[in-house]
C-alpha cells in the first residue's frame, strides 16, 4: 500500500510538472530525446510499418515521430494533457492515461514504445505487465531508461547555476532520481522488471553519441527539463538569462561531447 500511495503522489507531481513544460521541452530537450527515440525504435525486432503502435508516456512526441517515420500508425498516451497537445507527430489518436493502467482493451494494439517513461513509476513491472496485456501476440515492445552511469558536466553546471538563482530541486524530482530511476538503470534491473510480464526479448546497455550538440544546445536541454522549466518559466527574463550564462561559465570553454548511456528492452508480446 505504501508503494501504491507513493506511486500516486509521484504520478500527480510528475504530471503537474510536465503540464508546465511542453514549450520548453520542444526548445531544448527534444534535440536530445528525438535522437534517443530514433535509436530505440531502430532496435525493434520486427518492422513497425503498418502497425498500430502505442507511444506510452509520449510527451511532445519523440518516440511518436520515430515510430511514425518507421511507418507506424501512432496513438499517443500521456498523463499530461499539455504534453499530449504539444505532440509534434502525425497521430491517429491521443489519450490521457497511466502506463500502469492503460485505458485500452486486451490485445488491442500491434506494438508499444516507451521512451524513458517507465522510469517515472514507483513499480515499473506494472507497466511491463500492461504492455503485455494490450499488445497482440508477436507485437514489438520497446522500452528505454537511463543507465546508472549516464552523466555529463552540463547537468551539474545547470543545476548549480539554477540553485545560485534560488531554485531548489522539487520533492518529486528527488524521489524520482533516488527511488524510481535506479530500478531500470541496469540490465539486471530492467530484466527483473520485465520478468513475469510474459514479454520476450533482449536487454542491452547502449551508448548514444550526441557529439555534434553545442554547449548552448546542451544547456538548453537541461534548462528545458521538467524539474527546472516551470521554475524558469515563472522567473523573469533576467533570471533565466543569468542561469544560462552562469551555466556556460561553469561548463567551461571546452566541455566534453555529450554521450548518453541508456538501457533498452527490445522484445515482443
Amino acid at each position: 500500500m505504501a508503494v501504491r500511495k507513493r506511486g500516486r503522489q509521484l504520478h500527480t507531481a510528475v504530471r503537474e510538472a510536465y503540464d508546465r513544460t511542453g514549450e520548453a521541452w520542444n526548445e531544448g530537450p527534444a534535440a536530445v530525446y528525438d535522437r534517443l527515440a530514433d535509436v530505440l525504435v531502430a532496435r525493434s525486432p520486427v518492422p513497425l510499418g503498418g502497425r498500430l503502435v502505442l507511444d506510452v508516456g509520449s510527451g511532445t512526441g519523440a518516440a511518436s515521430l520515430a515510430a511514425a517515420e518507421a511507418g507506424a500508425r501512432v496513438v499517443a498516451v500521456d498523463l499530461s494533457p499539455a504534453m499530449l497537445r504539444a505532440n509534434r507527430a502525425p497521430l491517429v489518436g491521443r489519450m490521457v492515461g497511466d502506463a500502469a493502467a492503460l485505458p485500452l482493451a486486451d490485445r488491442s494494439v500491434d506494438g508499444l514504445v516507451a521512451a524513458f517513461s517507465f522510469t517515472h513509476l514507483a513499480d515499473p513491472a506494472e507497466a511491463f505487465a500492461e504492455a503485455a496485456r494490450v499488445c497482440r501476440p508477436g507485437a514489438p515492445v520497446l522500452v528505454a531508461a537511463y543507465a546508472a552511469d549516464d552523466d555529463h558536466p552540463v547537468k551539474h553546471a545547470v543545476d548549480r547555476a539554477a540553485a545560485e538563482a534560488g531554485w531548489t530541486p522539487p520533492a518529486w524530482y528527488v524521489d524520482l532520481r533516488e527511488q524510481a530511476v535506479p530500478q531500470l538503470a541496469s540490465e539486471d534491473g530492467m530484466a527483473a522488471a520485465v520478468a513475469g510480464s510474459g514479454l520476450r526479448g533482449d536487454v542491452a546497455q547502449v551508448t548514444v553519441d550526441l557529439h555534434d550538440l553545442t554547449a548552448k544546445e546542451m544547456i538548453a536541454w537541461r534548462m528545458g527539463m521538467p524539474q527546472l522549466a516551470p521554475y524558469l518559466a515563472a522567473s523573469d527574463h533576467r533570471t533565466h538569462e543569468r542561469v544560462r550564462l552562469r551555466a556556460i561559465d561553469l561548463l567551461g570553454p571546452s566541455p566534453p561531447p555529450l554521450r548518453r548511456s541508456i538501457v533498452v528492452f527490445a522484445g515482443t508480446a
